[in-house]
């Protein structure tokens, strides 16, 4: 009988979900935001999420890293390099997992408690790092006047918030099965 490292697993793991993030990034999966369609829902985060959630803090802020990075530069056939999407897209993801890593030690109790807790921590966080960022960063790499920022930072918000929860949901939704077929007992 073969040993497994547990260490090499998680690296593969890691690895396993981070391409299949790039995928979905490279991709043209993605619904443009109804009120501000230069944004746009995608479903590159639940893999990331599900990389918190199976493995450690760690290996998702590796994979978050590597996917900001990869945005920054050119995906062909679709994709062109956006070095300020990539910032954008890694803040983004690392402040919804870093809200959910926050609401951790009280997710025993049920499943609907440690979804619930896992999608008012990754919003609110999210939310507000994004608000702030935005604030701070549009006006430096677009040139957009603050006054022009602050109109759409509530719009911006909006569209945080259900980025939040698509990702939490969906990670959520296939987050037993995966973890039942990797015999990962993770949330247990």
């Amino acid at each position: 009988m073969t040993k497994h490292n547990p260490r090499t697993k998680n690296i593969s793991l890691t690895i396993i979900f981070t391409s299949i993030a790039l995928i979905l990034e490279i991709l043209p999966l993605d619904i443009p935001f109804p009120l501000f369609s230069k944004l746009t829902i995608d479903v590159t985060g639940v893999p990331l999420l599900l990389t918190f959630y199976l493995i450690d803090l760690p290996s998702a802020i590796m994979a978050v890293l590597f996917i900001g990075l990869a945005i920054a530069l050119p995906r062909p056939p679709f994709r062109p390099p956006n070095p300020y999407g990539g910032f954008f897209k890694a803040v983004a993801e690392l402040s919804t997992i870093l809200g959910i890593w926050l609401t951790k030690r009280f997710w025993k109790g049920s499943k609907m408690r440690f979804l619930l807790l896992s999608i008012v921590g990754g919003s609110i966080s999210r939310v507000a790092i994004m608000s702030f960022v935005n604030y701070v960063f549009l006006p430096l790499f677009y040139g957009l006047p603050r006054s022009i920022v602050l109109k759409i930072i509530p719009v911006v918000a909006v569209f945080n918030l259900i980025q939040s929860v698509v990702n939490v949901v969906l990670t959520y939704v296939c987050l037993e099965s995966v973890k039942e077929r990797l015999s990962l007992n993770y949330l247990e």
